[in-house]
Protein backbone atom coordinates (compact mmCIF):
# COMPACT_ATOMS: atom_id res chain seq x y z
CA UNK A 1 0.00 0.00 0.00
CA UNK A 2 2.77 2.42 0.87
CA UNK A 3 4.60 1.61 -2.37
CA UNK A 4 1.39 2.30 -4.30
CA UNK A 5 0.97 5.68 -2.62
CA UNK A 6 4.61 6.52 -3.28
CA UNK A 7 4.17 5.62 -6.94
CA UNK A 8 1.15 7.91 -7.27
CA UNK A 9 2.96 10.75 -5.51
CA UNK A 10 5.99 10.28 -7.76
CA UNK A 11 3.80 10.66 -10.84
CA UNK A 12 1.97 13.69 -9.46
CA UNK A 13 2.78 17.37 -9.65
CA UNK A 14 5.87 18.51 -7.69
CA UNK A 15 3.73 20.25 -5.08
CA UNK A 16 1.95 17.00 -4.09
CA UNK A 17 3.06 16.29 -0.51
CA UNK A 18 2.53 13.34 1.85
CA UNK A 19 1.72 14.03 5.51
CA UNK A 20 2.61 10.81 7.36
CA UNK A 21 1.10 10.56 10.85
CA UNK A 22 3.48 8.21 12.69
CA UNK A 23 2.61 8.97 16.31
CA UNK A 24 2.14 5.25 17.05
CA UNK A 25 5.46 4.12 15.60
CA UNK A 26 6.76 2.91 18.97
CA UNK A 27 3.58 0.96 19.70
CA UNK A 28 3.61 -1.51 16.81
CA UNK A 29 2.75 -4.91 18.22
CA UNK A 30 2.52 -6.90 15.00
CA UNK A 31 4.90 -9.83 14.68
CA UNK A 32 8.22 -8.53 13.27
CA UNK A 33 9.14 -9.92 9.89
CA UNK A 34 11.80 -12.62 9.82
CA UNK A 35 13.73 -11.33 6.82
CA UNK A 36 17.05 -9.63 7.41
CA UNK A 37 16.44 -6.77 4.97
CA UNK A 38 13.88 -4.88 7.00
CA UNK A 39 16.33 -2.22 8.23
CA UNK A 40 17.23 -1.42 4.63
CA UNK A 41 13.53 -0.76 4.01
CA UNK A 42 13.47 2.06 6.55
CA UNK A 43 12.48 0.07 9.63
CA UNK A 44 14.01 1.37 12.84
CA UNK A 45 15.59 -1.07 15.33
CA UNK A 46 13.47 0.72 17.95
CA UNK A 47 10.23 0.28 15.98
CA UNK A 48 9.97 -3.35 14.84
CA UNK A 49 7.27 -3.56 12.19
CA UNK A 50 7.15 0.15 11.38
CA UNK A 51 8.50 1.56 8.12
CA UNK A 52 8.82 5.31 7.81
CA UNK A 53 7.14 6.54 4.65
CA UNK A 54 9.88 9.11 4.05
CA UNK A 55 12.40 6.25 3.73
CA UNK A 56 10.78 4.96 0.53
CA UNK A 57 12.62 5.80 -2.70
CA UNK A 58 12.12 9.42 -3.70
CA UNK A 59 9.80 10.23 -0.80
CA UNK A 60 12.06 12.21 1.55
CA UNK A 61 11.60 15.46 -0.38
CA UNK A 62 7.85 14.92 -0.57
CA UNK A 63 7.04 13.84 3.01
CA UNK A 64 6.29 15.55 6.31
CA UNK A 65 6.50 13.01 9.15
CA UNK A 66 4.45 13.81 12.25
CA UNK A 67 5.19 12.48 15.73
CA UNK A 68 3.83 13.27 19.18
CA UNK A 69 4.78 13.13 22.84
CA UNK A 70 1.10 12.55 23.60
CA UNK A 71 1.23 8.91 22.50
CA UNK A 72 4.88 8.10 23.23
CA UNK A 73 5.08 9.63 26.72
CA UNK A 74 1.42 9.47 27.82
CA UNK A 75 1.08 13.24 27.61
CA UNK A 76 -2.16 13.42 25.65
CA UNK A 77 -3.75 16.85 25.83
CA UNK A 78 -0.52 18.82 26.24
CA UNK A 79 -0.29 19.31 22.46
CA UNK A 80 3.44 18.85 22.12
CA UNK A 81 4.98 17.05 19.18
CA UNK A 82 7.22 17.58 16.20
CA UNK A 83 7.49 17.11 12.48
CA UNK A 84 10.45 16.01 10.37
CA UNK A 85 11.00 16.74 6.71
CA UNK A 86 13.02 18.68 4.15
CA UNK A 87 13.65 22.34 4.90
CA UNK A 88 11.46 23.62 2.06
CA UNK A 89 8.43 21.95 3.68
CA UNK A 90 9.21 22.39 7.38
CA UNK A 91 10.05 26.06 6.78
CA UNK A 92 6.48 26.71 5.67
CA UNK A 93 5.18 25.04 8.81
CA UNK A 94 7.32 27.43 10.87
CA UNK A 95 5.71 30.34 9.06
CA UNK A 96 2.18 29.08 9.66
CA UNK A 97 2.43 27.76 13.22
CA UNK A 98 2.36 31.13 15.05
CA UNK A 99 -1.05 31.82 13.51
CA UNK A 100 -2.47 28.44 14.53
CA UNK A 101 -0.94 27.73 17.92
CA UNK A 102 1.35 30.49 19.04
CA UNK A 103 3.47 28.26 21.26
CA UNK A 104 3.33 25.08 23.31
CA UNK A 105 3.84 25.19 27.06
CA UNK A 106 7.50 26.00 27.73
CA UNK A 107 7.63 23.53 30.61
CA UNK A 108 6.34 20.70 28.44
CA UNK A 109 8.81 21.54 25.68
CA UNK A 110 11.65 21.44 28.19
CA UNK A 111 10.39 18.14 29.62
CA UNK A 112 10.25 16.62 26.15
CA UNK A 113 13.74 17.85 25.28
CA UNK A 114 15.06 16.11 28.41
CA UNK A 115 13.00 12.95 27.85
CA UNK A 116 13.96 12.18 24.26
CA UNK A 117 17.67 11.37 24.87
CA UNK A 118 16.87 9.51 28.09
CA UNK A 119 14.29 7.36 26.26
CA UNK A 120 17.12 5.75 24.29
CA UNK A 121 18.73 4.45 27.49
CA UNK A 122 17.92 1.19 29.32
CA UNK A 123 14.64 1.48 31.24
CA UNK A 124 12.87 -0.84 33.70
CA UNK A 125 14.90 -3.84 32.56
CA UNK A 126 14.41 -3.15 28.84
CA UNK A 127 16.95 -1.97 26.27
CA UNK A 128 15.19 1.42 26.07
CA UNK A 129 12.03 3.19 27.14
CA UNK A 130 10.59 2.46 23.69
CA UNK A 131 11.04 -1.30 24.14
CA UNK A 132 9.39 -1.00 27.56
CA UNK A 133 6.48 0.96 26.06
CA UNK A 134 5.81 -1.67 23.42
CA UNK A 135 5.97 -4.54 25.92
CA UNK A 136 3.66 -2.69 28.30
CA UNK A 137 0.98 -2.15 25.68
CA UNK A 138 1.20 -5.73 24.40
CA UNK A 139 0.55 -6.94 27.95
CA UNK A 140 -2.39 -4.55 28.39
CA UNK A 141 -3.75 -5.53 24.98
CA UNK A 142 -3.68 -9.23 25.85
CA UNK A 143 -5.29 -8.52 29.22
CA UNK A 144 -8.23 -6.77 27.55
CA UNK A 145 -8.43 -9.30 24.69
CA UNK A 146 -9.01 -12.11 27.17
CA UNK A 147 -11.88 -10.21 28.79
CA UNK A 148 -13.47 -9.30 25.46
CA UNK A 149 -13.41 -12.90 24.24
CA UNK A 150 -15.08 -14.08 27.43
CA UNK A 151 -17.73 -11.37 26.99
CA UNK A 152 -18.62 -12.59 23.50
CA UNK A 153 -16.49 -10.42 21.22
CA UNK A 154 -14.23 -11.64 18.43
CA UNK A 155 -10.84 -9.94 18.29
CA UNK A 156 -8.00 -10.02 15.75
CA UNK A 157 -5.44 -12.81 15.92
CA UNK A 158 -2.40 -10.70 16.77
CA UNK A 159 -0.06 -13.55 15.92
CA UNK A 160 -1.06 -13.02 12.29
CA UNK A 161 -2.64 -9.58 12.01
CA UNK A 162 -0.67 -6.37 11.70
CA UNK A 163 -1.50 -4.03 14.54
CA UNK A 164 -0.36 -0.95 16.40
CA UNK A 165 -1.60 1.81 18.69
CA UNK A 166 -3.72 1.10 21.73
CA UNK A 167 -7.17 0.32 20.37
CA UNK A 168 -8.92 -2.97 19.67
CA UNK A 169 -11.43 -3.17 16.84
CA UNK A 170 -13.69 -5.90 18.21
CA UNK A 171 -16.47 -7.75 16.40
CA UNK A 172 -19.78 -8.10 18.22
CA UNK A 173 -20.63 -11.80 18.64
CA UNK A 174 -24.08 -13.12 17.74
CA UNK A 175 -24.98 -14.04 21.31
CA UNK A 176 -23.86 -10.66 22.56
CA UNK A 177 -25.87 -8.89 19.85
CA UNK A 178 -29.01 -10.63 21.11
CA UNK A 179 -28.65 -8.84 24.46
CA UNK A 180 -28.90 -5.36 22.94
CA UNK A 181 -32.35 -3.90 23.65
CA UNK A 182 -34.24 -3.65 20.37
CA UNK A 183 -35.53 -0.20 21.27
CA UNK A 184 -31.95 1.15 21.02
CA UNK A 185 -31.30 -0.09 17.47
CA UNK A 186 -32.07 1.92 14.32
CA UNK A 187 -33.56 4.83 16.22
CA UNK A 188 -33.04 8.55 15.47
CA UNK A 189 -29.85 9.95 16.98
CA UNK A 190 -28.46 13.24 15.72
CA UNK A 191 -24.93 12.33 16.88
CA UNK A 192 -24.78 9.09 14.89
CA UNK A 193 -23.71 8.97 11.22
CA UNK A 194 -26.75 9.56 9.04
CA UNK A 195 -28.77 10.46 12.15
CA UNK A 196 -29.53 6.81 12.97
CA UNK A 197 -28.11 4.73 15.83
CA UNK A 198 -27.31 1.36 14.31
CA UNK A 199 -26.23 -1.78 16.18
CA UNK A 200 -22.70 -0.58 17.02
CA UNK A 201 -24.08 2.65 18.46
CA UNK A 202 -26.79 0.80 20.36
CA UNK A 203 -24.33 -1.61 21.97
CA UNK A 204 -22.11 1.24 23.12
CA UNK A 205 -25.11 3.00 24.64
CA UNK A 206 -26.20 -0.19 26.40
CA UNK A 207 -22.70 -0.88 27.74
CA UNK A 208 -22.31 2.58 29.27
CA UNK A 209 -25.82 2.65 30.74
CA UNK A 210 -25.97 -0.92 32.05
CA UNK A 211 -22.35 -1.95 32.59
CA UNK A 212 -20.56 1.35 33.15
CA UNK A 213 -18.13 0.74 30.28
CA UNK A 214 -17.59 3.33 27.59
CA UNK A 215 -16.65 2.11 24.10
CA UNK A 216 -16.65 3.85 20.73
CA UNK A 217 -19.03 2.93 17.88
CA UNK A 218 -17.27 1.98 14.68
CA UNK A 219 -19.64 3.70 12.24
CA UNK A 220 -17.91 7.13 12.42
CA UNK A 221 -14.82 5.44 10.93
CA UNK A 222 -16.75 4.42 7.81
CA UNK A 223 -18.25 6.50 5.03
CA UNK A 224 -21.93 7.35 5.41
CA UNK A 225 -22.72 5.06 2.49
CA UNK A 226 -20.88 2.06 3.95
CA UNK A 227 -22.31 2.65 7.42
CA UNK A 228 -25.84 2.78 5.94
CA UNK A 229 -25.14 -0.58 4.28
CA UNK A 230 -24.44 -2.05 7.73
CA UNK A 231 -20.74 -2.70 7.22
CA UNK A 232 -19.90 -1.13 10.59
CA UNK A 233 -22.76 -2.68 12.57
CA UNK A 234 -20.69 -5.55 13.96
CA UNK A 235 -17.75 -3.58 15.35
CA UNK A 236 -16.83 -1.29 18.22
CA UNK A 237 -13.50 0.27 19.24
CA UNK A 238 -12.06 -0.16 22.74
CA UNK A 239 -8.97 1.48 24.21
CA UNK A 240 -6.43 -0.27 26.41
CA UNK A 241 -4.27 2.75 27.27
CA UNK A 242 -5.48 2.38 30.85
CA UNK A 243 -4.11 1.25 34.16
CA UNK A 244 -4.19 -2.49 34.84
CA UNK A 245 -6.69 -1.80 37.60
CA UNK A 246 -9.06 -0.08 35.18
CA UNK A 247 -8.84 -2.92 32.66
CA UNK A 248 -9.45 -5.53 35.38
CA UNK A 249 -12.43 -3.59 36.70
CA UNK A 250 -13.81 -3.36 33.17
CA UNK A 251 -13.38 -7.12 32.83
CA UNK A 252 -15.40 -7.57 36.00
CA UNK A 253 -18.11 -5.28 34.63
CA UNK A 254 -18.24 -7.20 31.36
CA UNK A 255 -18.48 -10.38 33.37
CA UNK A 256 -18.75 -13.91 31.98
CA UNK A 257 -22.54 -13.67 32.11
CA UNK A 258 -22.96 -10.75 29.73
CA UNK A 259 -23.94 -13.07 26.85
CA UNK A 260 -26.51 -14.77 29.06
CA UNK A 261 -28.36 -11.54 29.74
CA UNK A 262 -27.58 -11.49 33.47
CA UNK A 263 -27.01 -8.15 35.13
CA UNK A 264 -23.59 -7.20 36.46
CA UNK A 265 -23.02 -4.21 38.64
CA UNK A 266 -21.43 -1.29 36.80
CA UNK A 267 -18.00 -0.82 38.32
CA UNK A 268 -16.43 1.98 36.33
CA UNK A 269 -16.20 3.70 32.99
CA UNK A 270 -13.29 3.31 30.58
CA UNK A 271 -13.00 7.05 30.09
CA UNK A 272 -10.04 8.24 32.12
CA UNK A 273 -6.88 9.01 30.18
CA UNK A 274 -3.54 8.02 31.68
CA UNK A 275 -1.98 10.73 33.79
CA UNK A 276 0.61 12.80 31.90
CA UNK A 277 3.97 11.16 32.51
CA UNK A 278 7.19 12.29 30.90
CA UNK A 279 9.95 9.81 31.61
Amino acid sequence: EMDSIAEVVGLSAPDCVVISDEVYKYIVHAPPRKDSTRLSLGESPLCDGHIQFASLPGMWDRTITISSAGKTFSATGWQVGWCVGPSHLVGRIHQLLPYVQFCTSTLVQEALALSLPRADLPYEGFDSYYHYLKAKYIRKRDLLVSSLEKAGFAVPDYNRTASGGFFIFARIGKELAKQIPKELINVPNSAAPGGVARQDWALCQWLIEEKGILCIPSSPFFSLERAAEGVSDEFIRIAFCKTDETILQAAKSFGPDICEGKETKPELCLVREPEPKLE
